[in-house]
C-alpha cells in the first residue's frame, strides 16, 4: 500500500512520556500546578501545527528548567526520541493533519464499534 500514511497513536504518545516522567525519579513533582501544566503543554506538542512544535518545546524546556535541572533528562529523551534526528520523526506522531477528520480515533474498527455500540444496547436480544 505505497500511499498508506502511518500516524501515531495520542494514547501511546502520552503513555511513553509518563513511563520516562516515572523512569526518571520526576512523577513526585507532578504535585505542582506548574509541572502539571508544562507536561500538559508536552502531551498537546502531537495537536500543534508541525512548524510550531520546536518554538513551543524550546519554551516548555525553558520552563521545566526553571523549575528544577532534573526536567532537562525528560527534555533530551523527548528531543532524542521525537523531536532532533528522532526515533519517531514528528510526521509520525504529530496529529495536527488529523484534527476534524473523520473518525474520531485513528484506529477505524474502535471507531466502528463506538458507532455500533451507541445505537444498540449492551445486551441486545435476539430480534435487535
Amino acid at each position: 500500500f505505497p500511499t498508506t500514511k502511518l500516524k501515531g497513536c495520542q494514547f501511546h504518545f502520552a503513555q511513553n512520556i509518563w513511563r520516562e516522567i516515572k523512569k526518571k525519579g520526576l512523577i513526585t513533582y507532578s504535585k505542582d500546578d506548574e509541572v502539571r501544566r508544562q507536561i500538559s503543554n508536552i502531551l498537546m506538542l502531537l495537536l500543534l501545527p508541525p512548524e510550531e512544535i520546536n518554538l513551543a518545546f524550546a519554551d516548555i524546556i525553558e520552563d521545566l528548567s526553571n523549575i528544577n535541572e532534573k526536567f532537562l533528562k525528560l527534555t533530551d529523551y523527548i528531543l532524542r526520541t521525537y523531536i532532533e534526528e528522532a526515533l519517531f520523526p514528528s510526521c509520525f506522531w504529530n496529529l495536527f493533519s488529523l484534527i476534524g477528520v473523520r473518525p474520531k480515533t485513528n484506529n477505524h474498527l474502535e471507531g466502528y464499534h463506538g458507532q455500533l455500540n451507541s445505537h444498540c444496547q449492551t445486551h441486545p436480544n435476539l430480534w435487535a
